[in-house]
């Protein structure tokens, strides 16, 4: 009998469906979309939705290290078919870190899958050397950092693997910010990050839900409450649905925080304001906001909604690079979330150790350049510009704003606030505001 042919429309196992998600991470694609793309149409249950999302980014989060240890155990492990070294991979992290699935599941899978693929031959060679994992495992904990002392000599490569932080990252980190940081900032980025809420302030008794919520979570900024990874409750969905609250990272809240946002002078324009967190935030705090840009439609449209959702009137949304502002109206404060590299949400966004160059970085440096130039003139004496970032790297940070006060006269500096590492896996921000005398 011919075996029946799998399409895009036959249900996918968990792992098929971690794998070809993996198999496209890298080529420029977000690895969030391409799970939104495989896990939307019901052909999959919450339960394989759940697993085929940890293994995504669990394999994404621990690459450099998983490839570390399984090249222990193989000769030549370069000459293997890539699509296999992830199926080893994704089974080793199961191994590793999912101690609810059976190792023997773990290692059936992948060596069926590998069978299925590339043949009996090189499913042979899956089995050995998970069973050499397991067999390790059984003796030392290649989870801890004493493991890898005694095997990798150079401290920067030890880093890089423990972490899974490319070494490259390690070396910007440390030039900028010296040994010590860097070692917080890569074991902040390598932890599953801490979902967080945002409750709608601008919704009557706001105060009680958040008290609500803190009964299960931890308080986070001006209205923020942030969850253990899987124990956030049921009933957020509820609360979402009414618009009483929007998912929101806590470093995005604490940047709006620690730049007193709440006391911005207004209308603001958001030029850099992707799909509107910050936009919304500013709204529901009563900040008013003349505008929002973005150069990506789709975001625009799903600022649009959400604010229907929280029951906020949109503000006027047009589709612009702030390197080229068309903007109509005058803003007593100019808010640039700029494009950036991202470094401090590889917690978040893991498949950017694989998108991420440095040519890029340098690349990025020069497009906040031009956006800080472009919309300085659009502020009024007395406005303030508000310049975000989420990542960490003096270039994009304190030296950008840095060279812009020496190139621009009239401009001062009135805050400037990097956030703190912290083992919730938060986004690591930067933030200042400059004020137009």
């Amino acid at each position: 009998m011919k075996k029946k042919k799998k399409t895009d429309e036959t249900p996918l196992t968990a792992r098929e469906a971690a794998l070809r998600v993996l198999e496209r991470t890298g080529v420029n694609t977000p690895v969030q979309s391409l799970l939104d793309t495989k896990l939307t149409g019901g052909l999959f249950s919450r339960q394989d939705a759940a697993l085929t999302t940890e293994l995504v980014y669990g394999y994404l989060r621990s690459e450099i290290r998983l490839s570390w240890l399984l090249s222990l155990f193989m000769k030549a492990p370069e000459k293997l078919p890539p699509a296999m070294k992830i199926m080893i991979g994704m089974a080793a992290y199961e191994l590793l870190y999912l101690d609810r699935i059976p190792a023997h599941a773990s290692v059936s899978a992948a060596v069926d899958a590998v069978r299925g693929r590339f043949g009996q031959g090189l499913s042979r060679v899956a089995n050995g050397v998970l069973r050499s994992l397991i067999r390790l495992m059984e003796t030392e904990d290649p989870k801890q950092p004493a493991f890898y002392a005694s095997r990798i000599a150079d401290p920067l490569d030890r880093l890089s693997v423990f972490h899974s932080v490319p070494r490259w990252i390690l070396e910007l980190w440390i030039a900028g910010y010296g040994r010590e940081k860097a070692e917080a900032f890569a074991q902040a980025v390598s932890v599953v990050p801490h979902p967080c809420v945002r409750v709608n302030t601008a919704r009557d008794e706001w105060e009680t839900l958040r008290d609500i919520l803190c009964r299960e979570g931890d308080p986070v900024a001006i209205s923020g409450v942030r969850f253990a990874p899987g124990t956030q409750p049921e009933y957020l969905r509820d609360y979402l649905r009414q618009g009483r609250i929007s998912f929101h990272g806590a470093g995005s809240q604490l940047v709006l925080e620690a730049l007193d946002a709440p006391h911005w002078e207004g209308p603001v324009w958001d030029a850099c304001a992707g799909r509107g967190g910050k936009t919304l935030a500013l709204m529901e705090l009563g900040v008013p906001v003349l505008a929002a840009s973005d150069t990506y439609q789709p975001r625009l449209r799903g600022l649009r909604d959400d604010a229907r959702r929280l029951v906020i009137t949109p503000p006027p949304l047009f589709c612009a690079s702030a390197a080229e502002p068309a903007l109509r109206g005058e803003p007593g404060t100019i808010l640039l979330d700029v494009p950036c590299s991202g470094l401090g949400t590889l917690s978040r966004h893991p498949d950017l150790r694989v998108l991420r160059t440095p040519g890029q970085v340098a690349d990025l440096v020069a497009l906040q350049r031009r956006i800080l130039d472009a919309v300085w003139p659009l502020l009024p004496s007395g406005g303030r510009l508000a310049y975000i970032t989420c990542t960490m790297n003096p270039a994009e940070n304190e030296g950008q704003i840095a060279a812009f006060l020496e190139r621009t006269p009239g401009a001062s500096l009135e805050i400037q606030w990097q956030s703190a590492p912290d083992a919730f896996g938060s986004d690591l921000m930067f933030g200042a505001v400059v004020r137009k005398k």
